[in-house]
């Protein structure tokens, strides 16, 4: 009932484990639980390999007898068939048992592989940056809930229009890769703001210009000391206190929790508030 060709293979469960979970990294992987006296599996065997052949490269599509592989079948609890799970990354992304009509098969295989879009947006891996930016805009254009494509560019336009930047990550928030892109844009405006000046205001009594120092220290790179100024806002109270802590989060956001100077500030910042 099975054939091996580059696209469609038979697995085992002495090999499951590398030519579905590992390979699944490199390309997504359709798992077909099936057995010889299953009638509806010799209904869906066929239309499975007619789907993933015409993908030309982009699935395998991998058949595991579960007579002959019972472990495999056990590890997931696999009690009707066919049963067909999608791997991708290493993990089961989706599934579904029995047969299913050809408009969902396909609908079922075009989750896993690279939409048009996608296409595009590796096919800009390469470009000078202009080049790039001009395809990304295309891109989004095209299809502005794209979130990879609209994060690209925004990472793309921090430094010369961040406010450009910001528009195209806020669509796609609360995602933690626009959230981080909007905090790096937000700071953005604050690069080439005199420092020395403005600390010069804030020393002589201007408490109102304390956040914007922070935010222009952390522009500039200097976290430590727009750490420190934000949690002595804080500590201190007053006017500015819920400024410093939304301006301190979003510096969270910016660091990353790998960051240790962001594990002792939320320290500091829980004895604070609470």
């Amino acid at each position: 009932m099975t054939q091996s060709t580059e696209l469609i293979i038979d697995v085992t469960d002495a090999d499951f484990a590398h030519q579905v979970v590992q390979r699944s990294h490199d390309i997504p992987v359709i798992v077909d639980f099936w057995a010889a006296w299953c009638g509806p599996c010799r209904t869906l065997s066929p239309m499975l390999e007619a789907a993933v052949t015409e993908r030309g490269g982009e699935v395998i599509l991998a058949k595991i007898d579960v007579d002959t592989n019972q472990a495999t079948a056990r590890q997931f609890q696999v009690q009707g068939i066919p049963q067909v799970f999608a791997f991708k990354d290493g993990a089961v992304i989706d599934q579904f048992t029995g047969v299913i009509p050809p408009q969902q098969l396909a609908a079922f295989i075009d989750r896993l592989v690279p939409s048009a879009t996608d296409r595009a947006i590796a096919a800009t891996d390469g470009l000078d940056r202009d080049d790039k930016i001009a395809a990304l805009r295309q891109v989004v254009a095209a299809e502005p809930a794209h979130k990879a494509a609209a994060l690209s560019l925004a990472e793309m336009l921090i430094d010369d229009d961040p406010a450009e930047a910001t528009r195209l990550a806020t669509r796609h928030l609360p995602d933690p890769d626009a959230e981080y892109l909007v905090a790096r844009a937000e700071l953005r405006a604050y690069r080439d703001i005199d420092i020395d000046e403005l600390a010069a205001t804030v020393n002589g009594g201007d408490v109102s210009a304390a956040p914007i120092l922070a935010r222009a220290l952390s522009a500039q790179g200097r976290h430590d000391e727009a750490i420190t100024l934000l949690l002595s806002m804080i500590e201190e109270g007053g006017d500015t206190r819920d400024a410093a802590r939304e301006q301190l989060l979003a510096l969270f956001v910016v660091l990353g929790d790998d960051d240790p100077r962001v594990g002792e500030a939320r320290r500091r910042l829980a004895a604070a508030l609470y």
